[in-house]
């Protein structure tokens, strides 16, 4: 069998993931295999690139931490900094070591693991399944990526290996979206029952007797894989819907009627087991737990208090035990002004008992999230399979349900409110805003993206007006500092295109 060669060292930890984590039996006759001299290189098949890059790619410990969490969970206003060192709450440019790690970890770790999968399988029809599963992947991880940076190798990237190119160039963010679309549409359509089975169980995400709502036959994980690649195509279509509507418009009509998840059990979620081993924990449940230098921030804790929101007491905790307020930490702080008592860490609320669980899910995409873009796509008349306020108030129930709100009668009053009532006048504000409050926890990445696209929710400006973007959230990322030494070929394109490398830059997408 054809395979790819990988240090024992390196796998080891993905080996533990597939036996510990989801107790994944069939990967688990393997291990006698791996058990002699971990320095030394061993044959990695597809099935374990695969796992290491969906479960690796959801980010845990260190990767999750600098990549999301002291970036966009900080600017999307989840979450304050209470540490001085830590500049990215301050939107300064200090850490571009932090960066350079979040880049790096993709470019030479769990996207080559994937790309590697890909390798494998896309020469053999029978492994069409595999090979299209491997696409819709492929897209989620580099639209993140992207996302953050604007420009960055795509087309060429992770051929080192195979052709010598370590200096890929930086491709335009629209041609990269324009594929993503393409890859999306080619690989749903692609995945075929009648060929041979898919990843098994090292699909931790659908094909795992451990997954969210695990399916057992070969048709329903192949049907959830179809889902979530067009609930992606959605996500992505409306990304575009300021730099391309005409292809955003289409794309999401195509998505629509090709099927989209219609249930929170279709939704794309990481289970996570906890334990000792830290790839089995929910990454956000390890900073809030050992680095505990964050507070939830003032304007979650003001946005769900003047809403009347049942889930204030599930995102934050109670500042102590004898103060059983929820108060959020100002974001932006100077050094100066953290060292006063009365920022003192210990006066405001960390992230609720549900978000340190070590065993507490990561939703990836849902259904709804898929809600909320629908209620947009209704708005722009892109959806005429129901109205903006029917998909609005659908998002919200099922946002609630995610978080552990079961009190209908509470969730309707709340739909109620004065605040939360569909209101057309300010229908794009009210989807964006519970968009946000639905991705508190789970997703920072995807929460910054839609602020930068829509404007909402309202977001305090910080009061470092003498930060590169003068008080305003960040743009973008600023590139890996190793890229401009390594890859300056590649570099001066991608500024020559989309401006200058400081966070005020804006990408393709990003409109105003």
């Amino acid at each position: 069998m054809k395979t790819f060669r990988y240090s024992r060292r390196r796998m080891l930890p993905l080996l533990a993931s597939l036996g510990l984590l989801l107790a994944a039996p069939a990967c688990t006759d393997r291990f006698e295999e791996i058990n002699t001299d971990p320095t030394k290189a061993v044959d990695v098949p597809a099935n374990l690139l695969f796992s290491r890059a969906l479960k690796y790619g959801t980010l845990y410990d260190n990767d999750y931490q600098l990549g999301e969490h002291l970036h966009a969970n900080m600017w999307v206003q989840f979450f304050a900094n209470s540490n001085a060192a830590f500049p990215t709450d301050r939107y300064e440019t200090g850490r571009l070591d932090w960066v350079q790690s979040f880049w790096n970890t993709f470019y030479s770790g769990y996207g080559m693991d994937l790309q590697q999968a890909i390798r494998y399988v896309e020469n053999s029809p029978e492994e069409v399944n595999k090979l299209s599963e491997a696409r819709i992947w492929r897209v989620f991880l580099f639209q993140r990526m992207t996302d953050y940076w604007g420009d960055m190798p795509y087309f060429d990237a992770f051929k080192g290996l195979s052709d010598g190119n370590v200096r890929p160039n930086y491709d335009p963010q629209q041609a990269i979206y324009e594929d993503f679309v393409k890859e999306l549409k080619e690989a749903s359509a692609a995945i075929d029952d009648t060929k041979r089975g898919n990843y098994g169980q090292a699909d931790l995400l659908f094909g795992n007797a451990g997954s969210h709502a695990a399916s057992t036959s070969l048709p329903a994980v192949n049907n959830r894989w179809r889902r979530f690649a067009n609930s992606l195509r959605l996500r992505v279509a409306m990304r575009m819907s300021k730099a391309n509507p005409a292809l955003a418009e289409q794309q999401v009509r195509d998505a629509l009627a090709s099927g989209v998840m219609n249930s929170n059990a279709e939704s794309a979620i990481m289970k996570n087991t906890g334990g000792s081993i830290r790839i089995n924990q929910n990454p956000l449940s390890v900073v809030l737990t050992f680095v505990s230098d964050q507070r939830v921030s003032a304007t979650l804790v003001d946005y769900l208090t003047r809403y009347n929101d049942p889930r204030l007491n599930i995102f934050a905790d109670p500042v102590s035990s004898s103060n059983p307020a929820r108060v959020g930490l100002p974001n932006g702080l100077s050094a100066t002004q953290l060292a006063q008592p009365q920022y003192a860490p210990a006066n405001f609320s960390q992230g609720g008992a549900r978000y340190k669980n070590s065993a507490n899910d990561q939703n990836l995409l849902t259904y709804s999230e898929v809600c909320f873009l629908r209620a947009e796509a209704a708005l722009r008349g892109w959806d005429n399979t129901g109205t903006a306020q029917s998909w609005y108030e659908t998002g919200v129930r099922e946002a609630m349900a995610l978080a552990g709100v079961t009190d209908g009668a509470a969730i309707t009053a709340y739909l109620n409110g004065p605040l939360v009532r569909f209101n057309p006048a300010q229908a794009q504000q009210q989807i964006s805003t519970q968009k946000w409050l639905s991705l508190f926890g789970h997703n920072g990445f995807e929460a910054y993206a839609e602020y930068r696209r829509t404007g909402f929710p309202v977001l305090q400006q910080i009061p470092n007006t003498s930060s590169e973007t003068n008080g305003q959230v960040p743009r973008r990322m600023r590139y890996a500092p190793d890229e401009a030494r390594q890859n300056p070929d590649g570099y001066q394109q991608a500024l020559g295109r989309q401006g200058p490398d400081l966070m005020t830059t804006r990408i393709w997408w990003d409109k105003q």
